[in-house]
């Protein structure tokens, strides 16, 4: 309790401790209904007390303490009334922030509390906190004559256990919203004129001493830091080794605290810069690659955690190089082109030649589950990003702005990476409230992922469960040494093996019907071509062994099992494996646990099923061909026979021997005339005759 006595009006109030802070109760007459109203910052309790700076520890103090004091004592002293000074302005701004700018938008109904709520989250709870702290601060000061011995118990009670936690949640909240608030208000101040007029004047008041709203929001981080520093100070000159201790552990206590802000508000600006580049993402350049663009034409940023941005070069190719910006999120590397307002996801190509259908096409979107890095060995500046998927390795060429950016890109891909095999799954965020327009009642202020406010995010409580006792259970062991030694236990617990070889033992008996079935069929057609006509010239070009339906059949099960015989190759080499990292574990003296369900059977099974396999694969396309040799050999047989009883059909007898005498005559008489001696005779020239 404290008493005021506000100049100008016959009035003694109590200065009470409310829900919202500290509050004006009135014992005393006030003004009449008739008397006019003062402003009601004039009259709130917290603007006069702390109007007025506090007096200095050294006025207060008595001269005989003062003198007897040593330089150390000295020091720590003014490092003590500095704590409560600074503490005494901040509340004071505080105070402000509340009273000259959050009620008072409230009451012109500028502003709904919704729209308070996430411009200025918690205020009215973080102004008791730090009430609180002044007031435990003042009554030291006032029961030691200004002479404070003791600290440690009040600034451990602060920072550290259920209060430190509580008010880690309040500030966490506070400082991470302080970027989003400050944009908010300035949008809202260049689209309505009422809404700018009334933050000129409240700003040009005199409690603000000429300060901006854009300068009060964020005093509350610039708080956080100096306490860790007060503290240190105040424990450098303290001689009790007990208190020492205590002051020590307080100043961890907020460094902690301090960490534990910034990162939310780290995370806060990411989930802002995401939000801007969902807003402005263009999808479309993804359209060359089907499958990409299937997958991530509605992506969405926003869902994402990211942990790193920056502008890099990736060069395509020596004479293509593109400027992207650059973004890691937790389970993707995503580089994004910026094209006027837009930024674009585009695919790109080593080759100059369009690829048909998105083959061999570069993504612009890597995921990092399959991904590692290498360095290029003639720029230092770049790095190699190997990325491996269904349809085969693609390597990017990326190019920091210097040795150092891609030092620090290097080690945070390598961090996500390693971060999401551990983990199994990247971090979701949920981010409520859509992107429409500013100030909006529905609108919802973008919430911390770690609303929570324990002392420990979710990554220091990873870390701390992995120091817990562990189990004795050889089980854990092996899994543990599984682990180490790269086997996804998870995944291949979730396998099918005994379906697959079921699967492939179904494929092989129905082709060895359809191979049976095939050869009755040509044995059918091979006798009814015997009994019949001597044939079509159509029939004799044309041997066919297999329709097309059936030939399609048979290179579909074909296809069927060298799939399954792939998947039954992978089961048995991971099944080697595991038997030479077992065999290692028991080498070392470690029981061996059952820890995959595969039954022995199942695994004669897989082994007589992939040699059936193997023998099938080389045994069906040889007897296909066999088949179609044999029926060929048979129809080139038969058309020779043809040919040979054929050969002299059609010809005429008579006029044979009459050419073949004509033929004689020719070789007796000769073939020519002598034209000479016709002329000398007839005396006429004439043509020679054949």
């Amino acid at each position: 309790m404290a008493l005021i006595l506000s100049e100008g009006f016959n009035v003694i109030s109590t200065l009470a401790f409310g829900a919202e802070g500290p509050v004006l109760v009135f014992e005393g007459p006030g003004p009449s209904p008739t008397s006019p109203s003062p402003q009601l910052e004039e009259m709130e309790p917290r603007l006069l007390e702390f109007e007025p700076d506090p007096p200095n520890w050294r006025e207060q103090a008595p001269p005989e303490a003062l003198s007897s004091l040593s330089k150390k004592e000295t020091k720590r002293q003014e490092v003590i009334n500095e704590l409560f000074a600074t503490e005494h302005a901040h509340v004071r701004m505080l105070s402000v922030l509340q009273m000259v700018f959050s009620k008072p938008l409230g009451r012109e109904e500028l502003l709904t509390s919704d729209e308070l709520s996430t411009i200025f989250p918690s205020l009215d709870e973080l102004i008791e906190e730090h009430y609180k702290f002044y007031e435990s601060l003042k009554k030291l000061r006032l029961e030691d004559g200004f002479i404070v011995k003791s600290i440690s118990t009040t600034v451990l009670n602060r920072f550290g256990g259920p209060e430190g936690e509580w008010f880690q949640k309040l500030t966490a909240r506070f400082c991470s919203h302080q970027s989003w608030a400050l944009d908010q208000i300035k949008s809202r101040q260049r689209r309505d004129p009422r809404f700018n007029s009334f933050i000129l004047e409240a700003e040009s008041k005199p409690q603000c001493r000429r300060l901006q709203l854009k300068d009060i929001i964020p005093i509350e981080m610039q708080r956080l830091t100096k306490y860790p520093l007060l503290l240190e100070n105040i424990a450098k000159n303290t001689e009790d080794p007990i208190e020492k201790e205590k002051i020590q552990q307080s100043a961890e206590c907020c460094r902690k605290i301090l960490n534990h802000v910034n990162e939310e508000v780290k995370v806060m600006e990411n989930l802002l810069t995401l939000r801007d580049y969902q807003r402005r993402l263009d999808t479309s350049g993804l359209k060359p690659s089907n499958d990409l663009y299937t997958e991530y034409k509605n992506i969405d940023l926003t869902q994402k955690m990211m942990l790193y941005e920056g502008p890099l070069t990736w060069k395509v190719t020596k004479e293509k190089a593109i400027e992207v910006q650059c973004v890691l999120l937790g389970d993707l590397l995503v580089l994004l082109q910026r094209q006027d307002d837009k930024m674009v996801l585009k695919c790109h190509s080593k080759s100059n030649i369009v690829v048909q259908e998105g083959k061999q096409m570069l993504s612009p979107i890597i995921k990092l589950d399959s991904v590692f890095l290498r360095e290029v060995a003639t720029d230092r500046k770049a790095f190699y990003v190997i990325f491996t998927w269904d349809s085969g390795a693609q390597i990017y060429e990326l190019v920091a702005q210097s040795v150092g950016e891609r030092k620090i890109w290097t080690d945070v891909i390598k961090s996500a990476v390693d971060d999401l095999k551990k983990s199994g799954a990247p971090m979701k965020l949920t981010l409520p409230g859509g992107g429409g327009a500013p100030f909006s009642p529905t609108l919802a202020g973008p919430m911390s992922p770690t609303e929570n406010g324990g002392l420990k995010n979710s990554s220091d409580r990873d870390k701390d469960s992995l120091t817990d006792e562990k189990s004795t259970d050889p089980r854990h062991k092996l899994i543990d040494f599984l682990s180490d030694k790269g086997f996804d236990l998870i995944g291949h617990s979730n396998s099918d093996q005994e379906k697959v070889a079921s699967n492939a033992l179904d494929e092989e008996d129905h082709s060895q019907t359809t191979d049976r079935g095939v050869e009755e069929e040509n044995d059918n057609s091979g006798e009814k071509e015997d009994a019949g006509t001597k044939g079509e010239e159509e029939s004799i070009s044309a041997p066919l062994v297999l329709s097309q339906e059936r030939m399609e059949e048979v290179c579909r099960r074909l296809h069927s099992l060298e799939e399954q015989l792939k998947r039954l190759q992978t089961i048995e080499e991971e099944h080697h494996k595991l038997q030479e990292v077992l065999s290692k574990f028991s080498l070392e003296g470690e029981p061996i646990e059952k820890t995959i369900n595969i039954s022995e059977s199942t695994k004669n099974s897989i082994l007589t099923i992939e040699g059936i396999l193997l023998l099938l694969c080389v045994l069906a396309p040889s007897a296909t061909l066999l088949c179609k040799s044999k029926k060929l050999r048979g129809l080139e047989k038969k058309k020779m026979k043809k040919e040979e009883e054929n050969i002299y059909q059609g010809l005429n007898l008579d006029d044979c021997c009459a050419t073949y005498d004509q033929i004689e005559r020719c070789q007796v008489q000769g073939p020519y005339q002598d034209v000479g001696n016709i002329i000398e005779e007839e005396e006429e020239i004439q043509l020679e005759k054949p």
